[in-house]
């Protein structure tokens, strides 16, 4: 999978070992489409880092002292501090790969880094975020609109049952109310709610 050249993407880098992160910003250097605009010899540091810089992946090493790169990318995920979560590691082990997994990661990097390799597998682990990322917003919609159905439909018994109308009268008094306030139905709805008595049953 050929990257996103339309835009550059922003890494963090993490490894206590300052050798693996001089291969990482080489490697990185030479793409144009990938920028580090940070990196961390320690998992704290790496929270705080990407806290700060709000960088789109974060690349992080598995064995970190202070904090390891599992309790890292945890920290990074609750709390937004970056869009993707990659672990770097040494070994390939499936251990190794159920913790990156649990941690909340979209893949994992072994050493010794190759760009020939390392770049086509990063692109992987940035497209499962994006899949990822396109599915939470999708749920978070279908929330929002089932939600506001509910709010809907509590409104319209209301009116039924405190104006006498019929489930169409009410859905065209409600229809009609949003049009002339200029207010989503949902919102009308609400209104309506609060001025009818609150929640109908």
């Amino acid at each position: 999978m050929s990257p996103d050249k339309t835009r550059v993407t922003s890494l963090f880098l993490a490894d206590d070992e300052e050798q693996a992160r001089r291969e990482l910003e080489a490697i990185f250097a030479d793409c144009p489409h990938y920028r580090v605009v940070g990196a961390a010899s320690d998992g704290a540091a790496a929270v705080e880092g990407c806290r700060r810089l709000r960088p789109d992946v974060a690349l992080l090493d598995i064995q970190m002292p202070v904090l390891s790169g599992t309790g890292a990318a945890k920290l990074i995920l609750e709390g937004g501090y970056a869009k993707c979560v990659v672990m770097l590691t040494a070994y390939s082990d499936r251990e190794s790969v159920r913790e990156a997994l649990e941690a909340g990661a979209f893949g994992y990097l072994t050493k010794p880094f190759q760009a020939d390799k390392l770049l086509p597998a990063l692109e992987i682990c940035l497209s499962r975020s994006r899949e990822y990322h396109l599915l939470c917003k999708e749920r978070r919609n279908l929330d929002r609109r089932l939600g506001e159905r509910e709010t809907v439909d509590r409104a319209k018994l209301l009116l039924m049952e405190t104006k006498g109308m019929t489930e169409e009268e009410a859905y065209r008094y409600i229809r009609e109310l949003s049009r002339r306030k200029q207010l989503s139905m949902a919102r009308v709805a609400g209104y309506l709610i609060e001025q009818l008595g609150g929640k109908a049953p």
